[in-house]
């Protein structure tokens, strides 16, 4: 009888090792699930995308080779539709928070003066950006909201210009490179694990200085403008 006690307290002392076992390895479990979670990969993307500008107007202005300076007052710069395209990674190192992109990004628009005004101005704009943007994200698993800031060079170019002011006419077409800079914001929503929806607001900024030929060939008027514009976008980004 004492024999058949003994076993029985044995059987019952191993049953409850082998559940103190299992419960601490279902409990390792997660713990494990987290660890790789948080040893994030290194993301890198590519995304095309579109979008809409909606310029602040500035003064545009003419003046250089002895002539006095003229101010187009009132210039009214009207926006217009673009596309862009956008690549960049977040390196697993920074926790996939913190990424650095490059872009390429163009659009239209148009100057205007008022009617009757003098002097007046009136002339098509083409404008394409190359930028380097610093990001700093949430990394969401399906949301991931970011900002950012960025530099770089914006060649913008006047084209069928017609601007008239007391001192000369300047006419034809006449293109400028100069420094540029941005602020952005924006959010990802993944559709699944390499694609994703984003939407963006770019607040942009240049001045370019259009440098023109006097009838002689010697330098002519300079035309000079401050570019500030509202930028909206929108697009898919595939990372991999």
């Amino acid at each position: 009888m004492w024999l058949l006690r003994v076993a029985l307290c044995a059987g019952l002392a191993l049953v409850g090792d082998l559940s103190l076992l299992s419960t601490g390895q279902a409990q390792d479990v997660p713990a494990q699930d987290a660890e790789v979670k948080n040893a994030r990969k290194t993301e890198a993307y590519i995304a095309p995308y579109l979008l809409g500008t909606f310029p602040t107007d500035r003064n545009l202005s003419v003046g250089g080779s002895g002539l006095g300076n003229a101010l187009f007052s009132g210039t009214n710069i009207q926006g217009s539709a673009g596309a862009g395209l956008k690549a960049g990674v977040y390196p697993g190192a920074m926790g996939g928070v913190v990424g650095l992109e490059g872009e390429v990004f163009g659009h239209g628009g148009k100057l205007k003066t008022p009617g009757g005004v003098f002097p007046s101005a009136d002339a098509n704009l083409l404008v394409i950006n190359s930028m380097i943007n610093l990001l700093l994200r949430y990394p969401g698993d399906t949301i991931q909201p970011y900002v950012g800031a960025g530099a770089g060079v914006s060649y913008a170019q006047l084209r069928d210009f017609n601007l008239q002011t007391n001192f000369a006419a300047v006419s034809g077409k006449a293109g400028d490179a100069a420094f540029a800079y941005q602020f952005l914001a924006g959010a990802r929503a993944y559709v699944n694990k390499h694609l994703y929806l984003f939407g963006e607001y770019k607040y942009f900024g240049s001045a370019y200085d259009w440098k023109s030929e006097s009838p002689s060939g010697g330098s002519g008027p300079t035309t000079s403008l401050t570019f500030r514009t509202h930028i909206v976008a929108a697009g898919f980004g595939v990372t991999f």
